[in-house]
Parts: C-alpha cells; sequence; structure tokens
C-alpha cells in the first residue's frame, strides 16, 4: 500500500495508472514525453526537483495578440506570456506589466520571507534578471500538470507560487530568446513618486475587446477626435485642480509641432452596438513586452531620430 504524504501548496488529485492485482504487458505504443520537454518544480519543502508532464498554467499568465498573431483553441488569442510586475512598476493596482513569451522563461524563484519573485528572461542579448514583489496578484502563478513518479506511473498534481506556502522554484525546458526589439524609440515617465523613466520601441495604443487586449493605430479624445498614433509626438497628463488624479486630460503634441489640451476617450463605441475600452500604451522591450496602464502613465516622448545614439 502506498501513502501519500500532503504537502501544502502542493496537491494531488489523482493518481495514474490505477494499481491492481493484474498483472499486464506494458502497451508498447505508448510514448513516455521527452525528459527534456518537462518542467521542474521545486516544492514548497525543497529537495529535489518535480518534473512535471503535460503541464499548464491556471494562474499568473495571459495570451496576447499584440502583433497580430492568430487566434488560438478554445477561444484565446496569440502565444501565452508570463504575466509580471517588476520593481519600479507603480504602486497603483493598474500599474506597468512586464509580458514576458512563456518560451523566454528560463527560472522562476520565490523567496517567502522576502515575498519577492525573481524571474530569469532569455533575450538575444542573453539573459535578464527581473524581480517583483509577490504582493501584487500578477506575481503569483498556479501550475497544473502531471508529476512522473519513478516506478508508479504520474499524478495529475497543482503548484502555486507567490503564497506563504508555496514553491520554490521553477524551471523551464529549452528557453529561447524573445524576439529582437525593433521600431521606432520611445520614453515614457511612470506616474510615480521617482518619475521613473521606461524605454520602450514600436508603442502601440492598446484597447480591450471582448475581453482581450488588442492594439490600435489610433487613439479617441473627446467628444470624437482621432488621433493615428504615428502622428503623436509626445503626451503628457495635465494635473486638474483636483487633488487626484481623476481627470484624463492630456496635453498632446503633434509631430508638426501643434498642442492640444484633449481629454482621452476611454469608452469608444463601434459597429453594432459593441465597444471597446482605453488601457493604454504597449512597447517592446528585450524580454517581450510593457504595458503601461493608463493610470501609470505621467508622459509619453517619442525619441528623435538626432535623439538616437
Amino acid at each position: 500500500m502506498f501513502r501519500f504524504v500532503l504537502i501544502p501548496g502542493f496537491f494531488i488529485i489523482a493518481l495514474s495508472p490505477v494499481l491492481s492485482n493484474d498483472k499486464k504487458e506494458p502497451d508498447k505504443s505508448d510514448k513516455k514525453p521527452a525528459k527534456d520537454a518537462n518542467l521542474l518544480v521545486i516544492p514548497p519543502t525543497g529537495g529535489k526537483s518535480v518534473p512535471l508532464a503535460d503541464w499548464r498554467f491556471s494562474q499568473g499568465t495571459r495570451h496576447l495578440a499584440f502583433t497580430g498573431e492568430k487566434s488560438t483553441p478554445k477561444g484565446k488569442a496569440g502565444p501565452e506570456y508570463l504575466e509580471f510586475r517588476e520593481e519600479k512598476s507603480t504602486t497603483y493596482k493598474n500599474g506597468i506589466y512586464t509580458y514576458i513569451p512563456l518560451t523566454s522563461v528560463r527560472t522562476l524563484d520565490y523567496d517567502r520571507e522576502k515575498k519577492t519573485v525573481t524571474a530569469v528572461a532569455v533575450a538575444e542579448s542573453g539573459d535578464v534578471t527581473l524581480v517583483g514583489s509577490t504582493k501584487f496578484t500578477s506575481n503569483k502563478i498556479t501550475i497544473e500538470g502531471d508529476a512522473i513518479l519513478e516506478g508508479l506511473g504520474s499524478a495529475t498534481v497543482k503548484f502555486q507560487g507567490g503564497i506563504d506556502k508555496g514553491l520554490q522554484r521553477v524551471t523551464f525546458p529549452n528557453p529561447k530568446s524573445a524576439d529582437k526589439v525593433n521600431g521606432s524609440a520611445a520614453v515614457i515617465t511612470a506616474d510615480d513618486k521617482e518619475k521613473n523613466k521606461h524605454t520602450v520601441h514600436d508603442v502601440q495604443p492598446v484597447f480591450l475587446v471582448d475581453g482581450q487586449y488588442r492594439t490600435m493605430p489610433y487613439m479617441m479624445f473627446k467628444k470624437a477626435v482621432k488621433v493615428d498614433f504615428d502622428k503623436l509626438a509626445a503626451l503628457r497628463w495635465a494635473p486638474s485642480d483636483e487633488k487626484k488624479k481623476t481627470a484624463n486630460e492630456y496635453e498632446v503634441t503633434l509631430k508638426d509641432g501643434n498642442k492640444h489640451t484633449l481629454s482621452i476617450l476611454i469608452v469608444v463605441e463601434l459597429e453594432k452596438k459593441k465597444t471597446m475600452s482605453f488601457v493604454g500604451l504597449v512597447g517592446r522591450v528585450p524580454v517581450g513586452y510593457k504595458l503601461f496602464m493608463l493610470d501609470a502613465i505621467a508622459e509619453y516622448r517619442a525619441v528623435a531620430n538626432d535623439e538616437k545614439k
């Protein structure tokens, strides 16, 4: 008789195959998953890594189609990305998110005492290390998969990261570099005390459409002003007399030199009584993308050719 001990953050859901007294010849047609395709997880108690086959994230990732990728099965649009809140991503609930292709993540390390997570991602120039706080929901993960138990088959398990008694480390199989960064450069200044500046490329406006993030080549301002984004040189929040940031008025500078103070139109009416909601700006970075929610943007400024080094 086999006895399993329940470990916090490591849940055994089912065991396969079923154990019985019947002796059967092994099915030679069954192919074992390649070892180099397994995810390796160090459980809450530490020790040896647990290899997971047929693994999947049920929390902590998002499917994105920022570059027009085709929809995947089950209505999920685009490749899967790890959703990460780095240090200096503002203290706003809707702050700055870094999206790393899941295929580019090398490791995730959770420090339960410091309540931090460290991600190592593969970029064209080499490995990049990102650190974030697990106080943000986006830095908590849930992984489900089939734990390979030597001599017993496999058990369906669930691991959680970013909680008090969660997993310690995740090692991903065969990570590869994220796509090369290209496109025109821009600097986005965060709306925080430090006014941190972030350099990004190929910036585009992002809208929420049918529950999915979609990029559009324009922004809308009240009441019906449409500005092509490639004509925009700068966008700076113009604080009102109110103590709190509740207004969406921005000083808009066009590349032809004209300036206007306009209020961003958040909900845009589409055809057939549909709507889309403005989310913020997204740009390319070496590890993937950075999404700047509107609350987190103090200023956007396109980098002119003569400013580039």
